[in-house]
């Protein structure tokens, strides 16, 4: 993230802060103040820098480093910051973190991230206070039993550590714990029983769950719970994990492991009983043929905003998603069975005809209709299709289907197609309803390229009242 300052605001702030901030490295931007509390190093500096004589680094409260190329850190840095409370060296070169970082015990928050950190040492159990900790992006390849006596501590970063095997077994002193950010630990296959006695915990951004285990009992009792990334390894019990009662939870991400072996269509995935309140899901890899039919009953129907579907290798159709009256958002992606995207996307059937308005019945009088009109996608406004490589036709309205009293998708702002080679051309009518469309963008979609490309053509006009429209190979 990148915050940007009027000249005007930044040099009264500067004035301000003139006695107590400094700054080393960058054109035009080194200040000096021996009372200086806060010093922040800025790219390109040398090692130098870390023992400038114009601060007294026993009196910094915040050092904070920002490169990206390494700065190699002299190791009697941690003796000399006695009275520091935030330390951020992330992307520093500190392959060995010294002992010495156990006498800095009034840091609240470390920030370790991207240093080549291959062990953690023990003393880092000494920093009491600490509440924030960031290890992720380095090597090391466990965390020391040490660490769990940080008993304030909330936030646990140690995404993307690849070589991570295992996290300590007195993980539940760590009662305070509310964030736990540990995704992108391939290596990290077991998660302490421990666990499930961290009650305050909100955000757990890996949980593997292997075949006929009851790991999942571990998530009973973390009703905080707002973000849970779940990995599954095979058939597996989920009423264990009793995620119905779960009323914080707000995002949910399911991957099936692509070493999982299912039947066809999952049982497991099935009885699912969902949290009241989800508004964000994500299915990746999975393998039914099938989508779940919870997915379109409550309380999704009525709560859910973003739905991803990833890589449904088996799926080849995508029925009664269009009850989904809350969804705002829609991608689906790697939906590779599909060739043909029927009518039953929005709820029409094959039945429908001029004076057929009791064939949609179940659509006009179903819980999301709040008018004599159906709606399909009532609130969806972003609509994704990605990599569908067998797709090769999109139904369009018949003249009958024009006269039924149905809206489709009547917010959608964007809509977009990447990796659709064998889609042929786009529904005009169904595209001629969607008056609040505003951006079309297709990629790598050669035959759609070519029907749309050329702007002289007829096939362009139908739709050329869309405000934007990017075609690109």
């Amino acid at each position: 993230m990148v915050c940007k300052m009027h000249d005007i605001v930044h040099d009264f702030a500067q004035f301000l802060t003139k006695s107590e901030c400094h700054a080393l490295g960058g054109a035009g931007r080194n200040s000096s103040s021996e009372r200086a509390r806060h010093l922040t190093i800025l790219e390109g500096t040398k090692q130098e820098m870390f023992s400038s004589r114009g601060v007294d680094f026993g009196r910094l409260r915040s050092f904070l480093t920002f490169s990206e190329f390494g700065i190699l850190v002299p190791r009697n840095l941690f003796c000399t910051l006695k009275c520091v409370r935030t330390l951020t060296l992330s992307h520093c070169w500190l392959p060995e973190i010294p002992a010495e970082i156990g006498s800095l015990i009034h840091l609240r928050h470390l920030d370790l991230r991207h240093c080549v950190i291959v062990e953690i040492p023990a003393e880092i159990g000494r920093l009491i206070h600490l509440r924030h900790l960031d290890l992720s992006q380095n090597r090391f390849v466990a965390l020391p039993e040490a660490i769990c006596d940080l008993y304030y501590l909330e936030i646990l970063d140690i995404s993307l550590c690849q070589n991570l095997c295992c996290l300590p077994e007195r993980i539940e002193s760590l009662v305070h714990l509310r964030y736990l950010f540990n995704f992108g630990t391939s290596e990290l296959n077991q998660i302490p029983q421990g666990l499930g006695k961290l009650t305050s915990l909100c955000s757990l951004t890996r949980f593997v769950v292997r075949s006929n285990s009851d790991d999942l009992a571990i998530l009973k009792d973390l009703n905080q719970l707002e973000i849970l990334h779940i990995e599954i390894e095979g058939e597996v019990d989920f009423g264990s994990a009793e995620l119905g009662k779960k009323v914080n939870m707000r995002e949910m991400y399911l991957l099936f492991s692509f070493g999982a072996h299912f039947t066809e269509t999952p049982s497991c995935i099935e009885s699912i009983e969902l949290p009241p309140n989800l508004q964000q899901l994500v299915l990746d890899k999975y393998p039914g043929t099938q989508l779940p039919s919870w997915l379109v009953t409550k309380p999704l129907i009525n709560n859910l905003t973003k739905l991803i579907i990833n890589e449904a290798y088996n799926i080849s159709s995508l029925p009664a998603l269009w009850k989904l009256s809350s969804l705002e958002e829609l991608g689906l992606i790697g939906v590779r069975k599909l060739e043909c995207l029927g009518k039953e996307f929005f709820g029409i059937t094959k039945a429908v005809h001029a004076n057929s308005r009791d064939a949609l019945g179940t659509l006009s009088n179903s819980e999301t209709s709040i008018s004599a009109e159906a709606v399909a996608f009532r609130n969806l406004r972003k609509l994704r299709f990605h990599n569908f490589y067998n797709w090769t036709r999109w139904e369009d309205l018949s003249e009958d289907d024009e006269e039924v009293a149905l809206s489709i998708m009547p917010r959608l702002e964007e809509l977009d197609f990447w990796g659709c080679g064998k889609l042929e051309i786009l529904p005009h009518r169904i595209l001629g309803r969607i008056s609040s469309l505003k951006k079309l963008d297709i990629g790598r979609c050669s035959k759609l390229r070519d029907h749309y490309f050329d702007k002289t053509r007829d096939d362009w006009k139908q739709i050329s009242h869309i405000p934007q429209v990017h075609i690109s190979n």
